[in-house]
């Protein structure tokens, strides 16, 4: 009887357990792939960030007036209170960002003289600036509004925001004023 007994406990032993055992695979899946990450340490997979494309501005064009020209550092003289200016050549000021893609406002600047901006004032809405750099980028800009302004008018310096391109000539019947030419970035390589 004792034997029996045993034999009992160890069928009822042996029934329990496979049940437990049952229960316990239907819970678990087995699979191929790697564990489950937990949420606060998975990674999300980011585009990839636009690279920022910059350089040294060498020369602009503008092709619906036939213009193409070289451009110079420019520097500002805060003594003096006066920007550095030649007779023939644009100038591209130095304490604005260079041409890029990412934000800001390049200023670029020169006389209302025939080997200059003298035919700047016939451009029209919507004409393209093309600005080249030394590094061999070129930055294709939009023209999308004309201002003038006295000459005190500093307030392009404190934009932010998207890149353009700011080009100023003198404008006035004694050229006491400031004409802004102002383009908006269309394109970069």
């Amino acid at each position: 009887m004792k034997k029996l007994l045993i034999e009992a406990l160890i069928g009822i032993i042996l029934i329990v357990g496979g049940i437990f055992l049952w229960n316990q695979r239907l819970n678990f899946e087995v699979t191929d792939s790697q564990p489950p990450i937990p949420a606060a340490t998975q990674r999300v997979a980011k585009a990839p960030a636009k690279a920022t494309l910059e350089g040294q501005p060498n020369n602009i064009s503008i092709p619906s007036l036939n213009m193409s020209l070289p451009i110079i550092n420019g520097y500002y003289n805060t003594v003096t209170k006066q920007w550095n200016l030649t007779l023939n050549e644009v100038q591209y000021a130095t304490i604005t960002p260079p041409p890029n893609n990412a934000s800001g406002n390049t200023f670029l600047y020169g006389h209302y003289r025939p080997e200059v901006f003298a035919y700047l004032h016939l451009i029209k809405i919507g004409a393209q600036a093309i600005v080249t750099t030394t590094n061999g980028h070129t930055f294709t800009y939009q023209l999308a509004q004309i201002n003038v302004v006295s000459p005190t008018d500093d307030s392009l310096f404190a934009y932010q925001g998207p890149p353009i391109l700011t080009v100023q000539t003198c404008t006035g019947l004694f050229f006491q004023n400031r004409q802004l030419f102002v383009f908006n970035l269309v394109g970069a390589v």
